[in-house]
C-alpha cells in the first residue's frame, strides 16, 4: 500500500518501504561495499572487490556463452570465479570509464542473453569500446553482491573483431514495467539484456540518486546518461531502452545513449473529476491521471526534513474507501491544513499496496477555501484496524478514532525505535506527523479516552498517525 512508503524522517525509517532502497545504498556505501554496483551511479570510489586495478589475465578459459553463465548462475550450476572465453558477443553500451562498465550480449537476445563486464583501468584505456562492437574475451564469471559480471583484466583478453554498429544491437526485447520492477525476482533473465519499455509513464522524478521511477515500478538508472533529462510526473516517453542492470539490490535500466529515452510527452491534463470512492474500490485503472474536486484535507504535511512529504485528503461524506495518500515531490511553497477543501490534479498509483495520488509539487494543489477538521470515523474494535481485520482496508487513509484504549506495548519494535507504540487490539500508533522531540511515548499501561488519526499502511502493518497532541487524549 506505499509507493513511497510513508514519508522519510530521520527517526522513521521503517515508514519508508518505497525507499528502503535509500537505506541499502547508504549501507552498502560504506567500506566493505567496493565493487562493481553502483546504485547512485556516482561517488563509488572502487568499482571491483579487488583492490588492484593493473593486471595480467591468464589468457584462457572455458568456451562457453553468455546464455550458459546467466543460467548457470540462476541455478547454482555455473561455478562462481570460473575463468571464461566468449566469442562473438556485441557491446550493448558505452564505457562508464570510472567503474570499469560496460555491457554485452549474445547476437541474437532474448532472456539470460547478457551481461556486465567489469574491465580493469588498462583494458578500458586500451579497448576504446562502442556501441555495436563484436568482441572475444576472456575473463573471470563472478558474482559481486548478485551481479553477474566478468572481470577483465588484460587488454589482451578483450578482442573487437567486427562490428554491427549502433543500428545493430541485439533487441531490444519488449518487456513491460513491472516484468523488470526493482525488487521483482523474476525479472533475473532479463539481468544485462537490451530490453525496451513503451509507454513509460513517470512515477517520480528523481529517487534522491536522479533516476527515474516509472509506474510499474521500474527504474532508469544513469550510468550512461548522466544527468537524466529534465521530466514531470505524469509525464511520459513513447520508450525507454537500455541494458537491465542489477545494483543495490535494485533492477534498473541503463539508457545507453540519450536518444534511448524515446518520445517525452509532459504531463496531460485531467479534465473529470475523479471520486476517490471509485479510486478505491478500484473502478479507476493505474497509471491514470486524475482530478479530484472538492475534496477535504484530513491532515497537513507529515514531519520531513526532506523535500519529500504526503498528506491525506478525503471526500466530505467520509466512510469507508473516502480516503487517499497525496504524494508530494517537493513540498516547498505547499500550505495544506485539516479542513481544506481542495482541488489535486495528480498521478494514481498503487506501490506496496498503498493508494495514493503523486505529485510534482506546490502547482497540482488548489485551496478552495479552509473549514474545521472532519470528523473521524469512531472505530469500537481497534483490532478490526489491524493488518487482516474486518475494516484496515477500507478505512486505509481515512481519518479515524479508537476510544477507550490501553498502551500494550511501548515499543514493538524493541530493540530497534521507530517511534511507535501499541495499543488494545494490537493497533500500532505512530509518529509520522511529529518531530522527534516533539512525539510523547507514553508508558506501558497509559490509557486514552481516544486517539484520532489517519490510518497508514506501511511494511504490511497498519498504524494510526495522530495529527497532533490534540488527537491523543489521555485519560
Amino acid at each position: 500500500m506505499d509507493w513511497f512508503g510513508t514519508i522519510m524522517t530521520t527517526h522513521s525509517p521503517r515508514t519508508l518501504p518505497g525507499f528502503s532502497f535509500l537505506i541499502v545504498g547508504l549501507a552498502l556505501a560504506g567500506p566493505a561495499c567496493t565493487g562493481f554496483i553502483n546504485g547512485d551511479e556516482n561517488g563509488d570510489a572502487d568499482t571491483t572487490g579487488d583492490a588492484d586495478t593493473t593486471g595480467d589475465g591468464d589468457g584462457d578459459g572455458e568456451d562457453t556463452t553468455i546464455y550458459a553463465i546467466q543460467q548457470g548462475a540462476s541455478d547454482g550450476s555455473f561455478p562462481d570465479k570460473t575463468q571464461v572465453t566468449v566469442k562473438g558477443v556485441v557491446v550493448t553500451s558505452p564505457v562508464d570509464a570510472e567503474k570499469g562498465l560496460v555491457f554485452v550480449e549474445e547476437p541474437m537476445g532474448g532472456e539470460w542473453s547478457g551481461i556486465s563486464l567489469y574491465l580493469w583501468d588498462e583494458v578500458v584505456m586500451a579497448a576504446q569500446l562502442q556501441p555495436g562492437d563484436i568482441v572475444d574475451l576472456v575473463g573471470e564469471y563472478t558474482e559481486f553482491y548478485e551481479t553477474s559480471q566478468i572481470i577483465i583484466k588484460n587488454p589482451g583478453d578483450l578482442v573487437v573483431v567486427g562490428s554491427v554498429g549502433s543500428d545493430g544491437l541485439p533487441g531490444p526485447d519488449i518487456v513491460n514495467a513491472a516484468d523488470v520492477a526493482r525488487d521483482n525476482p523474476a525479472a533475473e533473465p532479463w539481468e544485462g539484456v537490451r530490453v525496451r519499455i513503451n509507454d513509460a509513464v513517470i512515477q517520480a522524478s528523481n529517487d534522491g540518486f536522479g533516476q527515474y521511477l516509472l509506474v510499474g515500478d521500474a527504474l532508469v538508472g544513469n550510468a550512461f546518461v548522466d544527468p537524466l533529462p529534465k521530466v514531470a510526473i505524469m509525464g511520459s516517453f513513447a520508450s525507454v531502452t537500455g541494458p537491465l542492470h542489477y545494483s543495490f539490490n535494485e533492477w534498473k535500466l541503463q539508457p545507453a545513449v540519450a536518444s534511448d529515452l524515446d518520445g517525452y510527452t509532459g504531463p496531460p491534463t485531467p479534465v473529470e473529476d475523479t471520486s476517490i470512492y471509485d479510486i478505491r474500490e478500484g473502478n479507476v485503472p493505474q497509471g491514470m491521471v486524475v482530478l479530484l474536486e472538492n475534496v477535504v484535507a484530513s491532515s497537513g504535511l507529515t514531519w520531513s526534513n526532506d523535500p519529500e512529504a504526503a498528506f491525506y485528503v478525503q471526500e466530505p461524506g467520509g466512510g469507508a474507501n473516502s480516503g487517499i495518500r497525496v504524494l508530494v515531490s517537493n513540498k516547498s511553497g505547499l500550505e495544506v491544513a485539516a479542513g481544506d477543501d481542495v482541488t489535486v490534479a495528480g498521478l494514481y498509483t498503487e506501490a506496496f499496496g498503498v493508494s495514493q495520488i503523486a505529485i510534482a509539487d506546490a502547482s497540482a494543489v488548489t485551496v478552495n477555501s479552509s473549514g474545521p477538521s472532519p470528523a473521524p470515523e469512531v472505530i469500537a474494535d481497534p483490532a478490526s484496524l489491524i493488518a487482516g481485520g474486518s475494516m484496515a482496508e477500507q478505512f486505509e487513509s481515512v481519518l479515524v478514532q479508537v476510544e477507550n484504549v490501553t498502551v500494550t506495548n511501548e515499543n514493538p519494535d524493541a530493540p530497534e525505535e521507530y517511534g511507535e507504540f501499541e495499543i488494545t487490539g494490537g493497533l500500532r500508533v505512530n509518529d509520522e506527523f511529529f518531530a522527534i522531540a516533539d512525539w510523547m511515548k507514553p508508558a506501558m499501561g497509559a490509557s486514552f479516552a481516544s486517539i484520532a488519526g489517519v490510518l497508514e499502511y506501511s511494511y504490511e502493518v497498519y498504524k494510526l498517525d495522530p495529527r497532533t497532541n490534540a488527537d491523543l487524549v489521555a485519560n
